[in-house]
């Protein structure tokens, strides 16, 4: 069985400042992180 995970965020109401951006990267170092938001995705699987 495989799986896939996709997580998105969109800073709305102002873009993410550099400290923000430090504090998300901690959360998960294979996130894509931007001033416009925080994305990432997992897959693993039985190949």
């Amino acid at each position: 069985m495989d799986e896939y995970e996709y997580y998105e965020f969109q800073a709305v109401d102002q873009p993410l400042d550099e400290s923000a951006r430090k504090s998300l990267h901690k959360l998960s170092s294979r996130a894509r992180i931007t001033s416009a938001g925080f994305s990432v995705h997992y897959d693993w699987g039985y190949f």
